[in-house]
């Protein structure tokens, strides 16, 4: 049985060195987003480029005082827009804008370019194999 310090360290690892490319590759390209608000930008990509506030603090992980600062920032340097629902003001909507949605894909070319040299060795059977294991394993926690 593998001992689970040693898979636990295994990912701890790869989610490391993917930091450590992700600053390298936001600065080169001048992405002005920081590592660690990337997760905000994927999360509208995958979800149409619009998602209710509480959706994203659920879907992040964040606590809405926190995510709404976040969010503050990037409307205010014109990459996230707001939207109140007409039919219920207490709903409120964020999108990227043009701008925001650049650099979501220079993020999602960044992070493919990343899984591709991680897996480069991995025939696509195991890749595949290997992606259905971490969503299972995400279900489970």
């Amino acid at each position: 049985m593998i001992m689970a310090s040693c898979v636990l360290g295994m990912m701890y690892h790869i989610s490391d060195k993917f930091e450590e490319y992700l600053k390298v590759e936001l600065k080169k390209r001048e992405i002005p987003i920081p590592s660690k608000h990337f997760g905000l930008f994927m999360i509208l990509v995958n979800y149409n480029n619009k998602l209710e506030f509480k959706e994203i603090a659920e879907i992040w992980r964040k606590s809405k005082s926190t995510l709404c600062d976040i969010i503050a920032k990037y409307v205010e340097s014109g990459l996230l827009e707001k939207e109140v629902c007409s039919l219920d003001k207490r709903n409120v909507y964020i999108k990227l804008t043009g701008e925001g949605l650049r650099y979501a894909e220079d993020i999602e070319e960044i992070s493919m370019n990343y899984l591709e040299k991680a897996t480069k060795s991995l025939t696509e059977e195991q890749r595949e194999s290997l992606k259905e294991i971490l969503f299972s394993m995400k279900e489970n926690i």
